[in-house]
């Protein structure tokens, strides 16, 4: 496995090189690597030769550890979220659940299930002043299988390999360094942040598996005050979702420095031209926005410096990537249809134990998002919202996407959700969720939705403190609309179209 060799070899050159911090405490590459070490040992005595390890632990630091040495012993590994998630490994491989004693979990393993209970791999390290350990050699290389839920808003599994071999990390680092003058470059001296984004989240996994795998550092705050992650002097890159940038900037004006060269990268969302320019006004003016799934891996991506930026994504020239009509035509530039993206020999090619999504999305060595979007013909995509996330009016389709964007760019809120179907009236209605801490004045939210969605008869407008989000904090559509279903949202304010 490269990351292990990897992380060894950084360990023995330079063993007081930081490799990470943790809520504040930094920990160097020897020491890293004896975690690692450690944990390999007490655990291969219990485990099997093959089959998904699955990680229940809620630190960051210890998952980090457990996961590099499990798969570093041929397993394949999974972090979960919550014990719920277990059942979605019902028809799999499964060959041990592994948990921290520090950490009471309540519920309970499904019968039959290896449940290993150790304990944490960072209080019992090897001896700090023995020479380093070796490596293994040869290293097996277990896979990491993902979860997501972008394409059909159900969780499924993703296998990949995550710098499994130094070919994808080389190729990697290469995309990112041809983004030019304004991107900070990538290198072992690179000090990520990625605040408390979990590992059970493809950008939380993914980018400290890829820093680790240059020999650089990673910065986690698993504190509810994350932003003290940016006290932090040497940080370099700061991974983000607009989630987290939205708690940022809602933060009083000096809770956390302004770093001019720091680069911000954000992924998992779109950011709003009021967000954009906050982040670049008090945190830094290196922004990049990132365009990737957990399926696919990255394919395109935008240096943020004007609002039309935010539209645009330049395509990653490794990848091919297509606009096409329901019959999987290629469409001509400019016109809208939905995205569909090359598969490399490193991304996944399928969903675990899930033919049906699998033959959905999976096709010819296509991956199919769930994105509608334009090319430009100079390499530049527009995304339009979802293939899922169609508006129905009068029988004509809408991409929710312009709609919402419109809204919430003209109100500077933070989120919005158009919705259109038949709930419960029989009669098709469009509703407009607006997501905002502030309230808007009657006569401002008129205007902005006559002007956005013009020419529809009545809206109903709801405004709210907080719409339904995932853990990444996508707005939950099917959520949205599951109340609607259910009569659980009530009439929201008319508004004339």
């Amino acid at each position: 496995m490269f990351l292990v060799q990897q992380i060894h070899r950084t360990a023995a050159a330079t063993p007081l090189k930081l490799a990470l911090v943790f809520n504040g405490a930094p920990v160097t590459y020897g020491t890293f690597w004896r975690f690692i070490e450690g944990c390999r040992r007490s655990l291969a005595p219990h485990l099997p030769d093959r089959g998904i390890a699955l990680i229940w632990v809620d630190s960051l630091l210890e998952g980090a550890i457990l996961d590099i040495a499990l798969r570093s012993l041929g397993l394949d590994t999974a972090v979960l979220r919550t014990g719920d998630q277990v059942g979605l490994f019902a028809a799999a491989d499964v060959a041990c659940l592994v948990t921290l004693a520090s950490e009471a979990k309540s519920a309970q393993p499904p019968p039959g299930l290896r449940h290993l209970v150790i304990s944490d791999p960072s209080r019992q390290p090897l001896d700090l002043a023995a020479p380093l350990p070796p490596a293994p050699d040869p290293c097996p290389a277990g896979g990491h299988v993902s979860l997501t839920s972008g394409t059909t808003g159900v969780y499924k599994k993703v296998l990949r390999g995550f710098g499994g071999t130094p070919g994808p990390i080389e190729q990697r680092l290469a995309r990112y360094q041809e983004l030019g003058p304004g991107f900070r470059p990538l290198s072992a001296d690179t000090v990520m942040n990625v605040f408390n984004m979990g590992l059970w989240s493809a950008g939380g996994y993914g980018w400290p598996v890829f820093i680790w795998g240059l020999g650089g550092a990673v910065v986690f705050q698993q504190t509810d005050d994350f932003h003290r992650a940016l006290d932090w002097p040497g940080i370099t890159h700061t991974l983000a979702t607009p989630w987290y940038l939205s708690q940022l900037m809602a933060l009083p004006e000096g809770a956390f420095p302004y770093r001019p060269d720091m680069q911000l990268v954000v992924v998992s969302g779109a950011v709003s031209p009021a967000l954009a320019r906050q982040t670049r006004a008090r945190l830094t003016p290196r922004v990049l926005v990132n365009l990737s799934s957990t399926e696919g891996g990255g394919w395109a991506r935008t240096l943020i410096e004007t609002d039309e930026d935010l539209r645009w994504y330049r395509l990653d020239p490794t990848r091919r990537v297509e606009i096409v009509d329901e019959a999987d035509a290629p469409l001509p530039f400019g016109e809208l249809g939905r995205v569909r993206v090359s598969l490399r020999e490193d991304n996944a090619k399928s969903y675990l134990d899930d033919p049906v999504a699998t033959a959905a999305f999976f096709q010819d060595q296509w991956f199919y998002p769930g994105d509608l979007g334009v090319l430009d013909g100079a390499g530049r995509l527009a995304l339009y919202g979802r293939t899922s996330d169609i508006v129905h009016v009068d029988g004509v389709k809408y991409p929710a996407e312009p709609w919402e964007r419109a809204i919430r760019d003209r109100l500077e809120c933070d989120g919005v959700c158009v919705l259109s179907g038949n709930w419960r009236t029989g009669a098709e209605q469009l509703h407009v969720f607006i997501e905002s801490r502030r309230p808007i004045e009657p006569a401002v939210l008129t205007a902005v939705l006559q002007e956005a969605v013009a020419g529809f008869g009545i809206i109903q407008a709801h405004v709210v403190d907080a719409l339904p989000r995932t853990a990444t904090g996508k707005i939950r559509r099917m959520a949205l609309a599951q109340s609607l279903h259910e009569g659980a949202v009530g009439p929201g304010a008319a508004q004339p179209g």
